[in-house]
């Protein structure tokens, strides 16, 4: 198993657990609230208090991932162009080296490459 496959696995995992614990904290909130001696007003107001901070929650966590994953996009970008000018700089120097005016794009662009186009 590679380490991306290995990420992945582990990314999976992650979220499974994390449902799981939302649905439990669920769960156990309505059987805490059913149980309870209560009236019935009483235990809806409860209920309804609950389903709202859980909503609340549930809001907040969303706007924070989707944070996360914009700012995982701008750095991505980021990296991209970065990338992209290093190539291009290096592009150059390969064609200043072989004494070409314009920089190589393919192997048979190379004076002296076998290689043919494809």
């Amino acid at each position: 198993m590679n380490d991306r496959e290995w990420m992945t696995d582990v990314a999976r995992g992650s979220s499974n657990q994390f449902a799981g614990f939302i649905i439990g904290v669920a769960v156990g909130a309505g059987i805490a609230l059913l149980m309870a001696p209560a009236t019935g007003s009483d235990t809806r107001r409860r209920i309804g208090d609950t389903a709202k901070r859980l909503g609340k929650d549930a809001r907040e966590g969303l706007g924070h991932a989707g944070e996360a994953l914009h700012d995982l996009g701008d750095e991505a970008k980021s990296a991209l162009e970065t990338g992209r000018k290093v190539f291009q700089r290096g592009r150059q120097a390969v064609g200043s080296a072989i004494g070409s005016d314009s920089p190589a794009t393919e192997f048979g662009d190379v004076p002296g490459s076998s290689r043919p186009r494809v």
